[in-house]
């Protein structure tokens, strides 16, 4: 699920994002999606009991908390401000679409 979901942000949001001067935002964002798939490769590959799994997993859940906060409150509102009704219309049916082509 959250590949799927990075995949759509990157292809959709963040393409948005950089059209409308967002790209440092953008970059940041896209950035950071390279560190979730590396986290969640490393967890993946760890063993359960292994004792630097749970702090990993701390530290995973810090980033993408911090991600996220900084996707809700203060960049995509930003780029929301900046469209239109119509315009964020088609980023809400662009994102299902990318969605349809991983399902």
């Amino acid at each position: 699920m959250i590949a799927k979901h990075a995949f759509q942000e990157e292809n959709v949001v963040y393409a948005e994002m950089r059209d409308h001067g967002l790209t440092e935002g953008a970059d940041r964002l896209n950035h950071e999606h390279g560190y979730v798939k590396q986290y969640l490769f490393e967890l993946g590959a760890m063993a359960k009991d292994d004792p630097a799994w749970l702090p990993k997993l701390r530290a995973f859940r810090a980033m993408i908390e911090e991600h996220m906060r900084e996707e809700e409150e203060d960049l995509f509102p930003s780029l929301r401000a900046q469209l239109s009704d119509e315009q964020n219309h088609s980023v809400t049916v662009a994102m299902n679409r990318e969605g349809l082509i991983l399902a």
